[in-house]
């Protein structure tokens, strides 16, 4: 009477063997706060990621890198641009080309409405002083110069290159104007309000890529 019955010890045996297999799966299972609890109680424990998380963020990398070493199909260009990004890492070429296209609208209008203010902001010393010559020769003629574009390309880009920690682009502009000359009676005195011109030119722009100033400077403009 004083034995524990065989059925029952073979009971106490298969709780024994189920409290064993869920502490097994329990204690080998990760919740995601392994680290967190070895930095609470002080232990030296290391956890790494595993192998496929290691692949993916490594071919991840990579990727991003080959996209980073591809941005123009020039190689000359890419060079250049992958040199400017290093410096300044939110340079983006299509988005200067894009600027770029106003800022021939604004230079011009500003030449022709004789602001000097916003050009000499645009524009490096040495063509800032032949733009202001033109304008006060103007003024004291009491001449008006009035540009009209018809069309305006994208424009091209011919060059890119880094000196120093300085960028250099110069674009090709091709557009159509209209361009009068007219006197304080508002008379034309020069030009054709019905001959459109096909302007083709060379604009050179730079900018200190450490500089906070966003502005690029026009420094050069030739016909192509």
């Amino acid at each position: 009477m004083g034995n524990i019955p065989f059925f029952d010890i073979l009971i106490l045996a298969l709780i024994a063997v189920f409290i064993l297999n869920r502490l097994r799966n329990v204690l080998g299972k990760k919740t995601g706060n392994e680290e967190d609890l070895a930095k609470r109680y002080n232990l030296k424990t290391k956890f790494e990621e595993s192998k496929p998380d290691k692949e993916i963020k490594l071919k991840q990398k990579v990727e991003k890198e080959i996209d980073q070493s591809h941005l123009h199909e020039n190689r000359d260009v890419n060079k250049a641009l992958l040199a400017i990004k290093k410096i300044d890492s939110k340079f983006d070429l299509n988005s200067f080309l894009d600027k770029a296209k106003k800022a021939f609208e604004f230079i011009l209008i500003a030449y022709s409405k004789n602001n000097l203010k916003n050009l000499e902001e645009l524009l490096d010393q040495s063509i800032f002083k032949d733009y202001k010559k033109d304008i006060d020769k103007r003024i004291k003629n009491k001449q008006v110069f009035e540009i009209t574009i018809i069309d305006l390309k994208k424009p091209e880009l011919l060059e890119i290159k880094l000196a120093g920690k300085k960028a250099i682009i110069t674009l090709k502009y091709e557009s159509q104007q209209i361009h009068l000359v007219k006197n304080d009676k508002n008379e034309i005195i020069d030009g054709d309000a019905n001959q459109i011109l096909d302007i083709s030119e060379k604009w050179t722009f730079t900018k200190e890529l450490m500089s906070k100033n966003p502005n690029w400077t026009l420094l050069s403009i030739a016909e192509v």
